[in-house]
């Protein structure tokens, strides 16, 4: 059963929130009529938003698809690389971990703070926590092990990989029958944490007339350091990452160049609803894999769309209050 695009999903949420959001801030006025000058009847407007010297924060969740990529091993007695791999993410299902206080980062989640130049130009510094864990599959290596049940020399050799952690590890195929135990699982899995700096524009679509809502279509570009927690089975090596005692492995790896694009609803004053479509490059010349020193390099696209919910806050204010 193919997944529904979460993209689709968050436009017609948007539609949704739009809908009961704005009668909650501004239909008040048809109950009370002492609000009428407070809470105008809305009507679009080519007046810009106000959003100069303000500042914002959000928080949401993501999915994220990677292209097929090549990757490096290295370490004491082997060299190889296997090439053409598959990966996918692995979000979360939706339970109630979502909302319990000590698990909400254990899917994949998105968290932004930024701050506006002027009424369209924004900066921002934030990370998106994406998983990366590689499918059962066969593939081609290419280099050598010198210690252990599977010293050789290989020249494009067709050996299966990901038998051990994959999402489909237990599901029978032809492919058992190959060569395996070179690499038997391979993921990001506490994070193929991208931290990133962006720069953006946004473009008003409407406002409404009391400029308390306002319809958005924004994009921009970032730079970010990637630092996953990877585990890696390696020849049968002892991981780096220490799954049974909760040992971490977070590391510099590598870096990220990417662009987004996305839609924003911004609701009585303060609160915004995201939907952001972010598509890059991510380069990753120094994975750690096992105690043993061992270590893995590899670089491909990626695309992550998320969902998010910020506020928004006058900087300015926040001065006013502390003086």
């Amino acid at each position: 059963m193919k997944r529904k695009s979460i993209w689709k999903i968050a436009i017609s949420r948007a539609t949704l929130a739009a809908m009961f959001i704005i009668p909650l801030c501004t239909n008040a006025q048809n109950e009370n009529p002492a609000l009428a000058q407070v809470l105008p009847t809305v009507k679009e407007s080519r007046e810009l938003y106000p959003r100069k010297g303000k500042a914002f924060i959000f928080w949401g969740y993501n999915r994220s698809a990677y292209n097929h990529s090549d990757i490096k091993f290295w370490g004491d007695g082997y060299n190889f690389s296997i090439s053409d791999i598959r990966a996918t993410d692995e979000q979360t299902p939706f339970t109630a971990q979502y909302f319990n206080p000590g698990g909400v980062t254990v899917p994949q989640f998105d968290l932004r703070a930024g701050y506006y130049l002027n009424d369209k130009t924004y900066v921002s510094v934030g990370t998106d926590h994406m998983k990366y864990i590689i499918a059962k599959q066969a593939t081609f290596l290419n280099g050598y092990v010198s210690k252990g049940v599977n010293t050789g020399t290989y020249h494009n050799t067709e050996i299966e990989v990901g038998e051990h952690d994959s999402p489909n590890f237990n599901v029978a195929s032809i492919i058992d029958n190959l060569p395996k135990g070179f690499v038997s699982g391979f993921e990001h899995c506490d994070g193929l944490n991208d931290v990133s700096a962006e720069i953006g524009r946004q473009e008003q679509l409407w406002m409404s007339n009391n400029r308390k809502h306002a319809l958005s279509a924004l994009g921009g570009i970032g730079l970010g350091a990637v630092i996953p927690d990877t585990d890696a089975d390696v020849l049968g090596q002892p991981p780096k990452h220490d799954m049974e005692n909760n040992k971490k492995s977070y590391h510099l790896a590598g870096y990220s160049a990417s662009a987004h694009i996305g839609l924003q609803f911004d609701f009585c004053r303060h609160g915004f609803i995201l939907f952001k479509l972010k598509g890059g490059y991510m380069n990753l010349p120094d994975i750690l894999t096992t105690i043993y020193g061992g270590k893995a390099s590899q670089h491909f696209n990626f695309l992550e769309e998320m969902g998010v919910i910020g506020y928004t806050f006058d900087t300015k204010a926040l001065k006013r209050h502390k003086h």
